[in-house]
């Protein structure tokens, strides 16, 4: 697609003016922030139609060798299907958008697999929509249903933990020598797309026309993806409490603590004013304390992830049992767990994992019984 045209009313046709990008921040990246759109899901991944959901934007990397962050993705998005995409944006005339380019996106694709957590995704995406309730609403348009935030971002991160993922340059107009890398190593990766997306703008008049062309898939490629895009599919929409224990079940991981899940699970149904919600993974609230809001959940891995950003969401309208029971939940967190109080008031959705929190699972489904106590009809 080298050339772009208007047809005419005698149906002649006019050739549009090609215009480079001058200025990488303003018109490449912020072009891609306002319009993720720009990335065509229907040519991506033909049939399916992929929308995508903003994580962040400047993604902090992390330097294994100091484990402190050291580079940034310009984008990480997400599609409707757990699948997480870095996309990097380039100038034509960056000399770098050649080999440097693609060892770069690599090492990115490397770092985020071992570093970023569910946590980390849902806690940007947040800031990103907003604010929570935006977050519900936009994951609702991506997914096409109602959506739990902590079930979503597991997903993707389970996703990235298996290689799941996608890596994009984002260009004004590719080399042949990148685009031939990139076939290759699609070519040769079974569960990660890399791929181009050509971003070029033509002027017509006073606007800036913007077509965005996907490079890097060769039919070969597509069929050898074919059986893990399926597979993703398949797995990002089963949900419920029989497909919950199925998974544990069949898990080689949760031998050994399989069993303290079950009577923990079944001892949190058992208090009185607590409920339990199934979803990918299980989903433990104290409706008559919190309305709508969930209190922890315990994940399909055995982690016990905290809704700790519910409770510090209470300030407007927050009644006196509301106060003393967050209090009294962290108090109890922070003698149980060890968590210090500095990490309780930073942290948003921290995970325990299980060999952490199983052997003093009695002692956590104590402080769920204290917090339940709280009820009153003046939280209502």
């Amino acid at each position: 697609m080298s050339h772009v045209y208007v047809m005419q009313e005698d149906s002649g046709t006019k050739q549009l003016e090609r215009i480079a990008c001058g200025d990488e921040d303003k018109e490449l990246q912020l072009l891609l922030e306002r319009n993720l759109n720009l990335l065509p899901g229907d040519q991506i991944s033909p049939g399916q139609d992929l929308r995508w959901l903003l994580i962040k934007r400047e993604m902090p990397v992390v330097n294994p060798s100091t484990g402190d962050p050291w580079w940034s993705v310009d984008f990480l998005v997400v599609d409707q299907y757990g699948i997480p995409t870095i996309v990097e944006c380039k100038r034509r005339n960056d000399t770098r958008s050649r080999r440097e380019v693609v060892g770069q996106m690599l090492e990115y694709a490397a770092s985020g697999r071992h570093y970023w957590t569910a946590s980390d995704f849902r806690s940007h995406a947040q800031n990103a929509a907003g604010d929570e309730a935006k977050l519900s609403t936009k994951l609702k348009e991506l997914t096409g249903s109602d959506t739990d935030p902590e079930d979503f971002f597991s997903s993707v991160e389970k996703n990235l933990q298996r290689s799941k993922m996608r890596l994009i340059f984002f260009l004004e107009d590719s080399p042949l020598e990148l685009r031939s890398i990139v076939e290759f190593l699609n070519g040769q990766l079974k569960d990660m797309e890399v791929l181009i997306v050509e971003a070029r703008q033509y002027q017509q008049g006073g606007s800036r026309i913007v077509v965005p062309w996907v490079f890097g898939f060769t039919e070969e490629a597509r069929v050898a993806k074919r059986e893990s895009r399926a597979e993703t599919i398949r797995t990002s929409v089963v949900k419920g409490e029989a497909a919950f224990w199925e998974f544990i079940d069949d898990a080689p991981s949760t031998e050994g603590w399989r069993d303290r899940l079950r009577d923990f699970i079944a001892g949190a149904v058992a208090i009185p004013g607590c409920e339990v919600t199934w979803q990918r993974s299980c989903l433990v609230s104290v409706p008559d304390v919190v309305p709508q809001k969930i209190l922890f959940a315990v994940r399909r891995d055995g982690y016990l992830e905290l809704y700790l950003a519910r409770w510090q969401s209470l300030d407007v309208g927050i009644t006196e049992e509301q106060i003393a029971a967050r209090d009294e939940f962290f108090k109890g967190l922070e003698s149980t767990f060890g968590m210090k109080p500095t990490e309780l008031q930073a942290s948003q959705y921290p995970q325990l994992a299980p060999k952490k929190w199983l052997p003093k699972a009695d002692e956590f489904q104590a402080l769920i019984k204290r917090i339940s106590s709280f009820s009153s009809a003046d939280v209502r």
